[in-house]
């Protein structure tokens, strides 16, 4: 199924840099980066305002890394939720637990209770 076009730029940009980051191209990327600055930087002569530069740039990469798996695992969560809630619907029987994950975690823990009592009898 094709993704929706989202007009929203920072949806679009997640799902773009979603697919680069989990191609099967970007460990090999990464590691052939890491062997360039290890072995091929150092014998240049790269002074130290530069490096600090690069180890900027690697902390600021690191936590848009973050940013965007937390964006695509929220998007895909929702997704799960809602087709779970289908199922529960199709069911008949498990109206009372669509929608359970908008609840506190106490009471998600007395519904959790209550079906454990009702799988034992």
């Amino acid at each position: 199924m094709k993704a929706p076009e989202d007009s929203h730029f920072v949806a679009r940009f997640a799902r773009w840099s979603h697919r680069i980051v989990a191609s099967p191209f970007a460990p090999v990327v990464t590691l052939l980066l890491i062997v360039i600055s290890l072995f091929v930087l150092p014998p240049l002569g790269l002074d130290g305002d530069r490096v600090r530069d690069v180890e900027l740039f690697i902390a600021t990469a690191t936590l848009l890394l973050v940013f965007l798996l937390e964006h695509n695992e929220e998007r895909d969560t929702a997704a799960i939720h809602v087709k779970l809630d289908q199922l529960l619907m199709a069911l008949g029987e498990g109206e009372d637990k669509v929608g359970v994950e908008e609840l506190p975690m106490a009471k998600i823990e007395r519904v959790r209770e209550r079906e454990r009592r009702k799988a034992a009898r």
